[in-house]
């Protein structure tokens, strides 16, 4: 009888941990294969740095527009990091004026979910600087939560999630 109770509770936790795994985030417009593969891949490997505690910490690091710390929004929001940065969609947008420079590899607008990605320029960096694709994708995840620049300038907000999720 113990032995089946022990078992239907393995199977409970199974079906539960089933659930709780995090959305991947929504990709639109990458029709070119390599930039496609560039920003799933990069995607990955932000959502594994933010997994991490250490990582996690940067959202003290800044606040939204009224003074909340990140980590307090995304407390208020009764969702993880992890599950937050699931509900995002990025979308292939070589044509925007923001990536005609050849100076960004992607953007987005404070609060948005949406995250803009200059498709080839970003799958360049990716291909000889993948950690770099990987914070740059985290920097702009901190925007989605409310994070508004200058102040902080986009290089501050980089150098710290490097210092905080890098290596």
């Amino acid at each position: 009888m113990w032995r089946e109770a022990v078992l239907t509770q393995v199977l409970v936790i199974g079906i539960l941990d089933t659930c709780a795994v995090a959305q991947t985030p929504t990709l639109l417009r990458f029709e070119d294969k390599q930039s496609r593969f560039a920003i799933s891949q990069a995607i990955k490997g932000a959502a594994i740095r933010l997994e991490r505690r250490a990582c996690q910490e940067v959202l003290s690091d800044f606040t939204d527009e009224t003074g909340q710390s990140l980590s307090a929004t995304l407390a208020a929001s009764g969702r993880t990091p992890v599950e937050a940065f699931g509900l995002l969609w990025f979308v292939d947008d070589p044509r925007a004026p923001q990536c005609e420079s050849g100076a960004r590899l992607a953007f987005t607008q404070t609060g948005s979910h949406l995250i803009h990605v200059c498709g080839q320029h970003f799958t360049s960096w990716f291909t000889r600087h993948r950690a770099t694709t990987e914070i740059i994708v985290i920097h702009e995840f901190l925007h989605t939560l409310g994070l508004a620049e200058n102040p902080p300038t986009s290089e501050a907000i980089t150098q710290r999630v490097t210092v905080r999720c890098g290596g």
